[in-house]
């Protein structure tokens, strides 16, 4: 009797055969590459034009000066000699009503002071102005901004003649004084630094352990997710999915030859994202340094970027490799899905909670779950992967916590594969909508 069970040679010819289609399969259709690896390029650069637009609109203003109207100027006197001193305001007087004001008329900001300021100041009271702004563009914010300064400045002189009038400074307004610092990794975090680098590593990220875990879970959104949806509904949708019923090869071998296709399409995409971001930390870390060592050399300039950059490979290398598990996971699990989908249009549905949950997911990891919950948290689907990424960022992830992520993560990948393979196998789930 011939044993039908396929040996691993058959089923590395089989995944050989299915990854060989499926990547030509990618190929040819140009558009889906260029959609895949264009945003982590094309965001960028709308967002890059976006700053140097504001940024010029900005520098235009702030080398020519904010134009502010000022109505009634002579009932401030002093007022009026601070804003004229500004390299920040072109100021002129108008005592025509503001209701005359011309839509078109360039002031950003118009400063309304009433006859009795000065009375006020000299009495010691409060005095009131009115600052009216012309519309809720970047530019007139910025204008408003400016003129408050300024106005804080006059006030902060006013304050300090009358602290000194009473024997008084400024310290005695504020009497208590708060110095605010942050603690340095713990020493069993997986990022704590090590000799003489603890000093330069006692700032913590900051709104960085919320918001980089989101930004992590769009990478994954927008990696490869979607070319699962083709290699199961594509295959009902364009009634290919006969010729791999009636075929006797492994389904183990064509399961991994679909999603390792779907794997590195996902790596590739996020690697693009992690370049992207890896460069602009790069630039965040080490510009202040370089623009602080001025005439430095090209050798001093290099390793300024180099140790800059140490902390931030290792903390990579971390990522991915927490990542890698929960890449085939997640992959494996919207295979199943699909393969149950009987058109695009649940398969969609599907993709389109996926997407809300996972960001779900994140929030309720950093908002619900605290640092102190227990290292259980790491062994649970998900949510283990995504709370590791936190503490990660947070410099709280221990080596024990590292460990159990990934080695939790690593056996649910394996039973979503084991899972993806047997659904692949029945006939009942691949012939639904056919």
């Amino acid at each position: 009797m011939i044993s039908t069970t396929p040996t691993a040679p058959t089923r590395w010819r089989v995944f050989r055969t299915v990854f060989r289609k499926e990547l030509r399969e990618l190929l040819r259709d140009r558009k889906t590459v260029f959609w895949l690896l264009a945003p982590p390029f094309i965001l960028p650069g709308i967002a890059i034009i976006a700053a140097i637009f504001i940024g010029s609109q900005t520098a235009r203003y702030i080398t020519q000066g904010f134009p502010v109207n000022v109505i009634n100027g002579q009932a401030a006197p002093g007022l009026m000699k601070t804003l004229r001193a500004s390299k920040a305001l072109i100021v002129t007087e108008n005592p025509a009503d503001l209701a005359n004001t011309d839509s078109q008329n360039p002031t950003l900001i118009t400063l309304t002071i009433p006859d009795d300021f000065q009375q006020q100041l000299d009495a010691g009271q409060q005095a009131h102005l009115t600052l009216t702004q012309r519309d809720n563009t970047f530019v007139s914010t910025l204008a408003l901004g400016a003129v408050r300064s300024e106005i804080g400045t006059y006030s902060g002189e006013v304050a300090d003649k009358r602290l000194q009038a009473s024997g008084h400074d400024g310290t005695w307004l504020s009497p208590v004084n708060v110095n605010e610092t942050q603690a340095a990794a713990a020493a069993s975090s997986v990022t704590a630094p090590s000799g003489n680098d603890s000093s330069s590593s006692s700032s913590g990220p900051g709104l960085g352990a919320i918001f980089l875990p989101l930004a992590i879970t769009s990478w994954l959104i927008g990696g490869g997710l979607g070319l699962v949806v083709d290699t199961t509904v594509g295959e009902k949708e364009r009634q290919t999915i006969e010729s791999v019923l009636v075929t006797p090869a492994s389904r183990l071998g064509i399961v991994l030859g679909k999603l390792t296709v779907v794997f590195l399409t996902s790596l590739v995409v996020m690697g693009l994202w992690m370049i992207e971001g890896l460069l602009l930390s790069l630039a965040a870390e080490a510009g202040p340094k370089l623009l602080a060592a001025q005439g430095a050399g090209l050798s001093d300039i290099i390793a300024i970027v180099a140790h800059s950059g140490h902390d931030l490979i290792g903390l990579i290398a971390i990522l991915v490799l927490l990542l890698i598990p929960f890449i085939v996971f997640l992959n494996s699990l919207v295979m199943v899905f699909c393969s149950f989908a009987s058109s695009y249009r649940e398969s969609n549905v599907f993709l389109f909670v996926l997407q809300l949950m996972l960001p779900a997911l994140v929030l309720l990891s950093i908002f619900s779950i605290g640092p102190d919950a227990g290292i259980g948290w790491y062994a649970t689907p998900v949510l283990g992967t995504i709370i590791a990424i936190r503490d990660l960022f947070s410099q709280t992830l221990t080596s024990a916590g590292l460990a159990l992520a990934v080695i939790s993560a690593c056996t649910y990948a394996l039973a979503a594969l084991g899972l993806a393979t047997y659904t692949y196998s029945r006939e009942w789930v691949l012939t639904r909508g056919i």
